[in-house]
């Protein structure tokens, strides 16, 4: 079998938390199936922050694309990346460098190609044998950024979407056979998956009603400033346990407010356990980034989801539609958000006994569940595909 062999593989991973969770999970799964990992990441604070957690093989090249101009990215595409780099990819010999989106990790799979059996020094390349690694990619939301629409139809063969559709048909086109596209989820950590749901439901208010606000991340102030609001709106009516993730930024004011109202909160500028946050929840209310809709997804869980209308190809609103599709969620723009309206939506959820219920049933999804053993065993099987380019020597 496939997963008996030992593969060298490199997980291109960095930017944001949306990119390296992902990365992580995967990262652990080949790991312990036996096989040498490394993620090649850029290096700034929050990537450092994230992988010190785990036990995992990571080295730090700076991305030439960070803080340029949209023209100097694309005048980048154009060039090879820089020598240290593909001199590192060469060295490691990978069987396999998957990207996991972003220009973290455009220039590291744009390395791959340059592996090459070379002779008189190092920077000259002959392309005498085939390419060895195979080049993947993975994409998180539900409209695919501008890096993996090029790695996917330049670069890459294999494609694994985290939401259905995430590539239109001109990605569709260059690929050259049916299963190189796939969609298979996002891969979601293991502490997460091992979560306890208990749907909980209410009668006349006999219980109260748990919600987890997820602010904090980049531009949740409006929904850091509505809740403690709407929570002093819902109060007259019902008792509500409330936890509240702000971000560092927002943490003074939130506490204040909620001080001021007299309302009941437990308020982090971050939640470290996650999953823990998750098992005490009836329902969640943030953005909506890939990896949130993912957890959501595969615990089951109902949801107030708001997203982040400047996000790339506003892709948020389309990873909130794959649950609000299901019934799973309740998605409101920007625009009409406040306390008011927010306050309604939430009464509308937890007022009715059996909403939350039918909102978590719609919510889990098992294909979330399983997508890091799925994604892995489809990139074993695809390493060992036939190589598109062979030995030029060959004859015959």
């Amino acid at each position: 079998m496939a997963k008996e062999k030992k593969y060298k593989i490199i997980i291109a991973a960095g930017g944001t938390g949306g990119h390296v969770f992902p990365a992580i999970a995967l990262a652990k799964k080949f790991k312990s199936d036996g096989h040498q990992v490394v993620i090649i990441a850029t290096g700034n604070d929050l990537e450092k922050k994230i992988f010190s957690q785990d036990e995992i093989d990571v080295i730090y090249f700076e991305s030439r694309f960070k803080d340029v101009s949209q023209f100097r990215k694309y005048i980048s595409l154009l060039t090879p990346p820089k020598m240290d780099l593909i001199k590192y990819v060469r060295d490691f010999n990978p069987n396999l460098v998957l990207g996991m989106g972003g220009y973290a990790s455009l220039d590291v799979c744009k390395s791959a190609s340059y592996i090459f059996d070379h002779e008189d020094s190092d920077d000259h390349f002959m392309m005498q044998n085939k390419i060895t690694p195979f080049i993947a990619i993975q994409e998180q939301n539900s409209k695919a950024g501008r890096a993996n629409k090029y790695i996917a139809m330049w670069r890459a063969r294999a494609v694994i979407e985290g939401f259905p559709d995430a590539f239109d048909w001109k990605t569709r086109f260059f690929q050259t056979s049916n299963d190189d596209l796939i969609f298979l989820g996002n891969p979601v950590r293991n502490e997460i998956l091992n979560v306890s749901r208990k749907v909980r439901s209410y009668n006349e208010y006999s219980k109260n009603p748990r919600i987890l606000v997820l602010g904090g991340s980049q531009g949740a102030r409006p929904i850091n400033f509505a809740i403690p609001e709407a929570i002093k709106k819902l109060s007259s009516e019902m008792n509500i346990e409330v936890v509240h993730q702000t971000g560092e930024l927002d943490y003074q004011d939130i506490y204040q407010i909620y001080k001021e109202n007299k309302s009941s909160a437990d308020i982090f500028p971050f939640i470290k356990d996650m999953a823990e946050a998750y098992e005490w929840a009836d329902l969640v209310i943030g953005r909506s980034g890939a990896m949130t809709v993912s957890e959501l997804s595969a615990i089951g869980l109902p949801s107030i989801l708001i997203p982040y209308p400047h996000a790339m190809d506003n892709h948020q609103l389309f990873n909130a539609r794959f649950l609000e599709e299901k019934n799973a969620t309740i998605v409101i723009d920007e625009k009409r958000l406040n306390p008011e309206h927010l306050a309604e939506i939430i009464n509308k959820i937890i007022s009715k006994d059996g909403i939350l219920k039918e909102m978590a049933e719609s919510a889990f999804d098992q294909t979330f569940v399983n997508a890091t053993e799925n994604i892995t065993q489809y990139c074993y099987k695809m390493i060992e595909k036939p190589p598109l380019i062979t030995s030029i020597n060959e004859s015959g």
